[in-house]
């Protein structure tokens, strides 16, 4: 769920490991704030190398999302976190509910809009 934060949005997103290998996934990737008709409401950059985790089958790892001034177009719900692999891959976390169109409040036109992540954590 998504919770207020001085006029960004903040939540936390769980990342599970559901194959029978061991995976590794960088510790930062490029985060992506996308709504249900596929547009990319606000790209975030690529970081530079962050190290790796490694999830073994069934392990979990954990970030907070953040992502302030979107004054584009309605968003289509529902509006997710995706995260772009360094592999040019790339994966959804799945909404709170299929209706959610949360998006941070516009603060200025004016003003990039803006995601980030933190590390990813067991």
């Amino acid at each position: 769920m998504w919770e207020g934060a001085a006029g960004s949005r903040i939540a936390d997103v769980e990342v599970t490991n559901t194959g029978r290998d061991t995976c590794r996934l960088e510790k930062l990737e490029r985060p992506q704030l996308s709504d249900g008709a596929g547009r990319i409401l606000i790209d975030g950059t690529t970081p530079a190398a962050s190290g790796v985790i490694e999830l073994a089958p069934g392990g979990r790892a954990t970030t907070l999302v953040e992502v302030s001034n979107y004054c584009g177009p309605t968003a289509v719900a529902p509006v997710r976190v995706a995260f772009v692999l360094r592999d040019g891959g790339r994966f959804i976390a799945a909404p709170p509910t299929p209706t959610d169109a949360t998006v941070p409040p516009c603060n200025g036109p004016g003003q990039p809009a803006a995601i980030g992540m933190q590390p990813w954590a067991r």
